[in-house]
């Protein structure tokens, strides 16, 4: 069964003995290695030594200001990385304004700076460390979360293809509960309906359920009150995937009219400095990718027009911000009249909503296949990114087809320039439900940073190398 925190003990002790470690090697780096740096002397260790717990101190307080000693299932490689790299920075400033506050804190400066640098690389491979450990013991059914998930509608139903196809998340999804007689006694991706919501309290006791996700946002909020009261009743962790509402609390702002209280949430405004920054970065960055990526560029050229008739190119109708149609730039992937023929496989889409996907699509050309496979039919969508039409991170650009069948709320995705890459893109692709995959786009708009935009990238090397969710 799943223990929450008991990882933060062994976090914490690590970290300690590690930030010990660090100055140790630092001190033999810059009196014995170094030595010809800076000003001669060799001050006995011991008195470093003795500094040591004082510095721990400060050290781990500032870790867990900056959110390290948090439980989390799994480690996740740059947001863990950037924290790490913050709050070491963050100790090390603190050691260096002592020397200059207090003349009794004779600690050297570049002990101080070899530390900072060393201390970075020994946590953050500690904390990979970690994450294979933690991979291993759930290889084995050691640490594994049971999970109750409260609606198999779509949102459910990724959530339990999700946790069942990754080993890294140590979940076990035990079942369903819903109300939906149709879908009682069912099963999706290998996972039951349980029963209705009204056996909740008898399934988490049967199943010896850890944890319960409530995926569904049409529940009334008196019922969902009853469940979290039912799981705290029984010790169990509870978790509710976000209606739009939460994913815009950043605009919520309360009010009153003669005592009745309102809740007031304003517009999107994507103005200031913003889209001048994400615009001033795509520029530079899709000039610097079409050099270096020039030679893949040719190559798939090449391959294009060895592989079928037609142009290597094709420029097809999307709609970017705010509505406005423009022509995005891809490899050709299709067969010359693939554009033609869409009557007669889009009731062939193995996607819900207003996209369409189809893994063995007939119109794909064989050098299509691995072109969307790699994503590498995406990369001429750059001249895109130089033209403003698009961005290198943002919602996917839709087609006028999609768009004309959307609700009012699926609409505010369109409230920025679209991406080439993006959550969607980083989540899972094709495997993402379309209202999620709005849900995605919204929380992006609503949370943007240049670091999310750069994390968002780094993680796009992997989904593509891999090709999860691709067709």
């Amino acid at each position: 069964m799943h223990k929450k925190g008991t990882l933060i003990p062994f976090l914490i002790v690590g970290d300690a003995l590690l930030i010990i470690f660090a100055f140790i090697f630092s001190y033999y780096l810059r009196f014995h290695v170094l030595w010809f740096v800076g000003s001669p002397g060799d001050p006995v260790v011991k008195h470093y030594l003795g500094v040591m717990v004082f510095i721990v101190l400060i050290w781990l307080a500032i870790f867990k200001f900056f959110g390290l000693y948090e439980e989390k299932r799994t480690v996740n490689l740059f947001d863990e990385s950037a924290n790490l790299f913050l709050a070491v920075l963050v100790s090390a400033l603190v050691l260096a304004s002592l020397l200059f506050l207090y003349k009794e804190f004779w600690f050297s400066r570049q002990v101080i700076g070899y530390a900072w640098l060393s201390s970075f690389i020994f946590l953050v491979l500690f904390r990979y460390g970690i994450s294979w450990l933690q991979r291993l013991l759930y290889s084995r059914g050691l640490g594994i979360s049971r999970l109750l998930i409260v609606g198999a509608g779509e949102i459910g139903q990724a959530i339990a293809a999700r946790a069942q196809s990754s080993l890294r998340l140590g979940i076990k999804v035990v079942g369903f509960v819903d109300d939906d007689p149709i879908k009682a006694g069912k099963e999706f991706y290998g996972v039951p309906v349980l029963g209705n919501l009204s056996r909740i309290k008898e399934i988490i006791r049967s199943y010896r359920v850890d944890e319960v996700v409530i995926s569904s946002t049409d529940l009334p909020s008196a019922q969902v009150l009853d469940i979290i009261t039912e799981c705290e009743g029984l010790g169990v962790e509870f978790k509710i995937i976000p209606g739009l509402l939460e994913i815009m609390a950043s605009r919520v702002d309360t009010g009153e009219i003669a005592g009745i209280p309102l809740v007031t949430i304003a517009e999107v405004q994507w103005v200031g400095y913003k889209p001048i920054l994400k615009r001033g970065v795509d520029l530079v960055a899709a000039l610097v990718l079409l050099i270096l990526l020039s030679p893949l560029l040719l190559l798939v050229a090449l391959a294009i027009k060895l592989d079928s008739r037609g142009s290597v190119l094709f420029g097809q109708e999307r709609v970017g911000k705010d509505g406005k149609v423009f022509t995005a730039y891809k490899f050709r992937s299709m067969v010359v009249d693939a554009e033609k023929l869409f009557e007669k496989v889009k009731h062939m889409s193995e996607v819900e909503g207003h996209v369409f996907k189809m893994k063995a699509d007939p119109r794909v050309t064989r050098v299509g296949k691995w072109l969307r496979k790699f994503s590498l039919d995406e990369l001429p969508q750059l001249i895109n990114v130089l033209c403003g039409e698009m961005s290198l991170v943002g919602p996917r650009p839709p087609i006028p087809r999609e768009v004309a069948n959307y609700s009012a709320w699926h609409k505010k995705r369109l409230r920025i320039t679209p991406g080439i890459t993006g959550l969607w893109q980083v989540s899972g692709r094709s495997e993402i439900p379309f209202e999620e995959m709005v849900r995605l786009d919204i929380y992006y708009i609503e949370n943007w940073s240049l670091w999310q935009d750069c994390k968002i990238l780094l993680m796009t090397f992997p989904a593509v190398v891999f090709g999860k969710g691709a067709y």
